[in-house]
């Protein structure tokens, strides 16, 4: 697929977690077993997500094979479900605030299976698009709910290690999806690339069973317009970000969408005003800590992802690596992330958020600034290190910026605002695909790849500048 197809209230200190807002477990040995199952069904249901997205990429040729269609409608197949999984979350949080985290999070486990089901047996495109995007809303129900019963269900003093396993898995998810995608498409077929998520749904499934049921932390009638409007800025913004390198969609679209998008969310921010209880309350950006976290994940998402995706266009186009070799090097970050994660969410606990995060950040800086240099005679260890540097910086700053966006806001907000964070972290990926496809000329150049990775150096030292506004504890 081509590079443009593809390049897709009031203040008031957070409030500790009650124990009506998720499964009451205490600290100590007896509740480690409870913690336990937490921790495995809420890792199994984020693993989802990053899998999904990584498989389909290599199974698209036999997709558009059988179906006979054009690449343009392999793009639809991967925007439609960034586009849904990056707009719906902060609303799928925010039902979970209401209506109870582990009734939405096994709600959005069940979707999710029954989309994929419906994907496998698509008779059309339009069908698996479709099929697609269902998958996407029901992920996004059951992520940021996951994330609000870790809050709610570990002691503070625990959850920047529980992050950061969770962290772990969803790069091992991300890391596993190209190359069981296409072992699974060229074995049996595309459709079984839908049909393993069982193994991942059902033990999830079961595990969520064996929670106790938890109490809404919000009370009240939802507010159904606010909701609305928040799903339409949410859509339009990220649709303005990616529909502009789609075949056939006029540019005039990008703008227009943009407009939508800001008519919305203006719209959302003046409801929320007038409402006591909103579907979103624009009052968690002033909550302590919690901007710093989403700009510091969009702003690191934003880095970490263009090079992910923008390398093995330049390796393969202008260096003629094969694709073994790239996978190699690029495992190189990834196994760091998976290692490194789980360090962070410890030293989150023990240190405090802000000091892993920035030492984070910071390692992330030294890992994209040697690549402004890049050219085509780098030799492959050469490129190994600085992506080495690079995801380890990544791994120790996810754990504790995410622990410190669920924990700047109350206990009865945390669903919401796990998504918000989560929806963050797609717009940088969104982002850096976005200025993947509007700097890199077909094939790039190596000035290309300078102001490219230029910029994300500047993303990263953004990130830094944020994660230095993280609270301490």
């Amino acid at each position: 697929m081509g590079l443009r197809a593809l390049s897709a209230s009031s203040r008031t200190d957070p409030a500790p977690p009650p124990t009506t807002s998720g499964p009451a477990i205490v600290a100590g040995p007896e509740a480690l077993p409870a913690e336990r199952t937490v921790l495995a069904a809420v890792a199994l249901g984020t693993m989802l997500a990053p899998l999904n997205s990584t498989m389909i990429v290599v199974a698209l040729p036999a997709i558009l094979d059988d179906f006979n269609h054009s690449l343009a409608w392999g793009s639809w197949i991967v925007v439609s479900y960034l586009v849904a999984m990056a707009a719906i979350q902060p609303l799928g949080g925010s039902l979970g605030d209401r209506y109870g985290r582990r009734k939405m999070f096994a709600a959005g486990l069940g979707g999710f299976l029954l989309a994929s089901l419906a994907a496998a047996l698509a008779p059309a495109i339009e069908a698996l698009i479709v099929a697609r995007t269902v998958q996407a809303l029901a992920g996004a129900t059951a992520i940021p709910n996951g994330v609000a019963l870790v809050r709610a269900s570990l002691p503070a003093g625990r959850q920047g290690r529980a992050f950061g396993m969770i962290g772990s898995g969803i790069a091992i998810a991300a890391a596993a999806g190209p190359p069981l995608g296409g072992v699974i498409a060229e074995t049996l077929g595309w459709r079984w690339i839908f049909v393993v998520n069982i193994l991942l749904v059902v033990p999830a499934l079961a595990l969520v069973a064996r929670l106790p049921a938890d109490r809404p932390a919000r009370r009240g009638r939802f507010d159904l317009a606010g909701g609305l409007l928040l799903l339409v800025g949410l859509v339009a913004l990220a649709l303005a970000l990616t529909v502009w390198r789609l075949d056939g969609v006029p540019l005039v679209a990008a703008p227009l969408l943009a407009l939508l998008a800001l008519a919305a969310l203006v719209g959302l921010v003046r409801r929320a005003r007038q409402r006591p209880d909103p579907a979103l309350n624009p009052a968690l950006f002033r909550r302590p800590g919690f901007t710093p976290a989403t700009l510091t994940v969009l702003f690191s998402n934003l880095a970490m992802y263009t090079v992910l995706l923008s390398l093995p266009i330049y390796l393969d186009k202008r260096a003629d690596w094969s694709g073994e070799r790239i996978g190699l090097l690029l495992a190189g970050m990834s196994v760091q992330m998976i290692v490194f994660s789980p360090l962070g969410g410890r030293l989150a606990d023990r240190r405090g958020r802000r000091a892993p995060a920035l030492l984070g950040c910071a390692l992330m800086v030294a890992g994209v600034v040697p690549l402004v240099a890049l050219e085509t005679s780098w030799t492959w260890l050469m490129l190994l290190v600085p992506l080495v540097v690079l995801g380890i910086g990544v791994g120790l700053s996810a754990a504790p910026v995410q622990a410190a966006a669920v924990n700047a806001v109350a206990a009865s907000e945390a669903g919401q605002a796990a998504g918000l964070f989560s929806t963050m972290r797609y717009l940088g990926s969104i982002l850096g695909s976005a200025g993947l496809a509007a700097l890199l000329s077909d094939p790039p150049t190596d000035a290309d790849m300078r102001l490219l990775y230029t910029a994300l150096t500047v993303a990263a030292l953004l990130a830094c500048l944020t994660a230095a506004r993280l609270p301490r504890g």
